[in-house]
């Protein structure tokens, strides 16, 4: 199977680079090869709670060689959707991440003049700040969810992501939310328009299907599926929207 060669790859992260606390075989070889050859990428994550130059620092625990420059996450694509709205009263939900990101902005303790509620994983989530944010959508602000997972991978097995915390609003305020991260086509297109290729130009790169290919097939842009994580090959068969390729491993990208 040849596959074409692309300008900009959108790559995921676990399951695709690493599998939780271990290395994927091939993918140190993948991410050399894009650098060796000055190769547009970027990490595409929906992880709310670590900046950019976290996730590099991450990524070096796999041998990983990258910069932050090569990170981009669902908080650095809420702030840009929320310069585009004008939006300058927050009342945030989320760890450091994602607070330190959007510190252009005035963040609110009270439900009092905001203009949109930010929704991230907190590990320190309190019926207070629920009650706060569940006021602040009922006052009128846009309820913004940074990522619609529902789980979250650790070494002690899966624990409850940041889609949980949103629906919570949902349902309490009978408000639906904007949901920023993959598979939205918003963290997508924030992506793309930092650079000139046009879409023909650019991949998707990612094992889970409803996150990673979808992402790609909402914004526009070639998948390749890695056989690495979530969604195995006999999964694929059975959904309408195929990717545009599927490989067993990262080597095969490499040319």
């Amino acid at each position: 199977m040849s596959i074409k060669q692309y300008k900009l790859y959108l790559i995921d992260l676990d399951g695709t680079i690493y599998n939780g606390d271990k290395k994927i075989k091939y993918a140190k070889e993948f991410v050399d090869y894009l650098n060796t050859n000055n190769i547009d990428y970027l990490f595409l994550t929906n992880n709310s709670t670590r900046q950019p130059k976290d996730v590099a620092e991450h990524l070096k625990k796999f041998d990983i060689e990258t910069s932050e420059e090569h990170v981009f996450t669902s908080s650095d694509a809420t702030k840009i959707y929320l310069e585009g709205k004008g939006y300058k009263n927050l009342y945030v939900i989320g760890e450091a991440g994602l607070k330190n990101t959007l510190n252009s902005f005035t963040q609110r303790e009270t439900e009092e003049d905001v203009d949109a509620v930010v929704v991230g994983l907190d590990r320190q989530l309190t019926y207070d700040k629920l009650a706060t944010a569940a006021k602040a959508v009922l006052n009128g602000a846009e309820l913004i969810g940074t990522n619609p997972d529902t789980l979250l991978p650790t070494a002690n097995g899966f624990v409850p992501s940041n889609g949980g915390q949103v629906k919570y609003l949902e349902y309490a305020t009978s408000t639906p939310a904007t949901f920023i991260g993959k598979p939205s086509k918003i963290i997508m297109e924030s992506a793309m328009n930092l650079f000139s290729y046009s879409k023909d130009e650019i991949v998707m790169v990612g094992d889970n299907y409803d996150t990673d290919i979808m992402s790609g097939i909402n914004g526009g842009i070639d998948t390749i599926h890695v056989q690495t994580g979530v969604t195995s090959l006999e999964d694929l068969e059975t959904k309408e929207h195929k990717p545009t390729y599927s490989i067993k491993n990262l080597f095969e990208l490499v040319k």
